[in-house]
């Protein structure tokens, strides 16, 4: 009897994983047809799932270098649900956006994470939700180094970045100017991981470098 309630058990767990692993397919295609500002060498818009890959070897890769009190595999989970809102809100570009820009931003996000509490298996659920809250120090700095990564794409795509293509931004001086006032906001918003705001500006450096042709 025991051995029947146990194998029953472990069918309806069998069939719920069975669920679970579809729909997280699904959310998978989903996500990877989200496309964001930056362009890859060959012209191509990064995506959601191409950017979630890299925001979790680099997070991990930073956090174990210069935070070592970070729990890394927190911070690679985090890494990858971060932007899972965004199957159903899209991306907004941040660079240059508005306040009513980012308050229309916040809302869709929040319906969309409505739609995902309902959709998403219990382990990813809860996780997204702590990411959201930004309490844990590993969420916010997640959240911290995923603001650099755009600046190393626009590195690594050389002709094909977006600087001038989406932003208009035609001179040096130009970019300078926007580079202080994100490297402000960034200084409110993350006082506590100074190693990635030295980081941040020489990043910004690197892609102003590469942009203009500075040496």
């Amino acid at each position: 009897m025991a051995t029947k309630q146990t194998d029953a058990k472990r069918g309806k767990r069998t069939q719920q994983a069975h669920d679970y692993l579809l729909g997280l397919g699904h959310l998978t295609v989903k996500f990877a047809e989200v496309h964001r500002a930056p362009r890859y060498p060959d012209g191509h818009r990064e995506n959601d799932a191409e950017h979630s890959f890299h925001l979790s070897l680099s997070a991990v890769e930073l956090a174990a270098d210069f935070y070592p009190e970070l729990d890394v595999g927190l911070v690679a989970q985090f890494s990858t649900v971060h932007d899972l809102p965004e199957v159903y809100a899209g991306d907004v570009r941040t660079f240059k956006i508005t306040d009513e820009q980012r308050q229309q931003k916040k809302l869709a996000e929040a319906a969309a994470m409505k739609r995902l509490v309902k959709e998403l298996p219990p382990y990813t659920v809860q996780l997204l939700k702590r990411y959201e809250k930004q309490v844990e120090p590993e969420a916010r700095f997640v959240r911290f180094v995923d603001k650099l990564l755009p600046a190393i794409i626009n590195i690594s795509s050389g002709d094909a970045n977006s600087f001038r293509s989406d932003y208009n931004m035609m001179s040096l001086e130009e970019l300078n100017q926007m580079r202080a006032m994100h490297l402000q906001q960034l200084e409110a918003m993350f006082p506590d991981f100074p190693a990635v705001h030295l980081l941040c500006q020489l990043l910004w450096k690197t892609a102003a470098d590469s942009e203009f042709d500075q040496k």
